[in-house]
């Protein structure tokens, strides 16, 4: 062995092996909690337009006069708080498949709260049908994109 093969010691070399693991470790743990957050955002948001949903439903359902009306003022409101200004063929299906979840809501109210799972099941079969349907999730309707404006002082 000649004195090249040999490397020379270095002391601080461990540390800086030690220092750039620590990196890694930290970059690592970074980017798993910021996934884990990310996740716990989407399924936060989620229930808070599921709860807003139903409980615009249920107020407008309560506010009708005649029970038979309630489920088209709350399809009415549904596709105004989307933005639907005309129901097209594809806003009417869509109506069509949530208005099952709007019934049953109605129905547990009547009953005073009987048959919450039934508005539970209805809902995950509509937004199971609309995300096989459309790739996409429900809720996301509801996202607009609002152009900053600029501010202007007079």
């Amino acid at each position: 062995m000649t004195d090249a093969d040999i490397a020379p010691f270095d002391p601080i070399a461990r540390f800086e092996q030690a220092a750039e693991d620590a990196r890694a470790a930290e970059d690592a743990y970074r980017r798993e909690a910021a996934e884990r957050i990310d996740t716990l955002a989407q399924a936060r948001s989620r229930a808070f337009r599921r709860l807003n949903l139903l409980r615009r439903a249920s107020t407008t359902i309560a506010a009708a006069e005649e029970p038979g009306e309630a489920i088209a003022r709350v399809r009415l409101g549904i596709a105004q708080s989307l933005g639907w200004d005309e129901i097209g063929p594809r806003q009417e299906l869509v109506l069509t498949r949530l208005t099952p979840v709007l019934e049953a809501l109605q129905a547990a109210m009547a009953d005073d709260g009987g048959a919450p799972d039934a508005v539970q099941d209805a809902l995950t079969v509509f937004e199971d049908w609309y995300g096989a349907e459309t790739g996409s999730d429900f809720y996301a309707l509801f996202d607009r994109y609002m152009p900053e404006t600029p501010r202007v002082d007079f």
